[in-house]
């Protein structure tokens, strides 16, 4: 009961599909305007997903207070 009086209120976000968008829409710009070609924005939208992967499973997998 307590727990639960405790928690009343304070929603837990999950902000994890904003770090995946904002990968891929910054590596695709990146490759795009690098290669100037669709192909570079593709590779760079790969890129930035794989990016983006690493930076939520490992950097942000030890945080989860802050979130």
């Amino acid at each position: 009961m307590e727990k639960q009086l405790e928690n009343h209120g304070v929603e837990v976000k999950n902000v994890n599909s904003t770090f995946y968008l904002l990968g891929i829409l910054f590596g695709g710009i990146t490759g795009g305007y690098i290669q100037e070609t669709v192909l570079g924005a593709v590779i760079g939208i790969v890129i930035g997903l794989i990016f983006s992967a690493f930076f939520v499973r490992v950097l942000l997998n030890g945080r989860s207070h802050d979130r």
